[in-house]
């Protein structure tokens, strides 16, 4: 029940974004994307579960870290789908970040 609680919340935070975003308002969508509600809703989750505060330290030393890293998509992104079709710049800027964010997993890890 509690997993079926959660796919639904994280559900309704797309669904707005798309929802918005295709209603004309891509900044009010771009503004509840870029408004941590997962993490907030996945800590209150956790809090809730009796989860230990140095895996709530962990958890958010380590999401300003990869969310800093993951930032290399958009810029990529927006630079690529003026040049080229949907799927080739989405392609491409993902896996330039996957790349980044392997890169520092193999970093974090020595």
């Amino acid at each position: 029940m509690e997993f079926l609680l959660k796919s639904i919340i994280g559900g309704i935070i797309i669904a707005s974004v798309v929802t918005v975003a295709q209603r004309g308002n891509p900044t009010l969508g771009a503004l509840i994307l870029g408004v941590p509600l997962t993490s907030v809703v996945s800590i209150i989750f956790m809090y809730y579960s009796g989860v230990d505060v140095t895996v709530f330290t962990q958890l958010a030393k380590e999401t300003i870290i990869f969310v800093l890293v993951s930032l290399v998509f958009f810029p990529l992104f927006v630079f690529l789908i003026t040049n080229m079709s949907f799927f080739p710049a989405l392609s491409i800027s993902l896996a330039s970040t996957m790349i980044c964010l392997y890169i520092l997993k193999i970093y974090l890890e020595s």
